[in-house]
């Protein structure tokens, strides 16, 4: 036994064949930034060429895709419900009588009754959500954060309408929502 240490100076130790760590990791981000550059220009493309190919539609489609992701219906619905009871004398009425918040602007409920006989004949028949009302008859609808929402729309027509309600609907309310105001321009 020449020698007995198990130590031989780091001679004789074979270097692993392939990339080192630092390589493996360069390698894989690169491939990484390449597909997501590919990616986006392929959608980027796609979206070019759909809108270049037909702009209205492509403009219907996105309005659709707003109205349905934002979650704007259920605010139109109490919109419609609202302007629909201004049409009437026994819905203006009544909905004085729910909403005591509307005894701000008028303090008695005659002359919240007076002020609605004035626009009753003007006031046009709410029409269904739909992309070219948002895009080319006047919707409006402005939701603060976590506080009131005001409905609006001016029809080519008719009187423009705001109602500002207290607060935004939440998934499973079923009941009508508390009117804190009524603008009829």
């Amino acid at each position: 036994m020449a020698d007995s240490s198990w130590d031989n100076g780091g001679h004789g130790v074979p270097l692993k064949p392939g990339l080192p760590l630092w390589g493996k990791v360069a390698l894989g981000c690169g491939i990484a930034v390449l597909l997501l550059t590919v990616t986006c220009f392929g959608v980027g493309a796609f979206f070019v060429h759909k809108f270049k190919k037909d702009p209205k539609a492509f403009e219907k489609q996105a309005m659709s895709f707003a109205v349905d992701s934002m979650n704007l219906r259920p605010d139109w619905e109490d919109f419609r419900a609202v302007v629909d009871q201004l049409r009437t004398p026994e819905g203006t009425r009544a909905l004085y009588a729910a909403n005591p918040g509307l005894s701000r602007q008028w303090p008695t409920e005659i002359q919240f009754l007076t002020a609605a006989k004035g626009w009753r004949r003007d006031l046009v028949p709410v029409p269904d959500l739909s992309p070219e009302l948002m895009s080319e008859h006047g919707l409006h609808i402005n939701k603060a954060l976590g506080g009131k929402v005001e409905v609006g729309w001016s029809p080519k027509s008719g009187r423009a309408v705001y109602v500002t309600f207290e607060g935004a609907r939440k998934s499973g309310d079923k009941g009508p929502r508390r009117v804190v105001e009524v603008d009829v321009r």
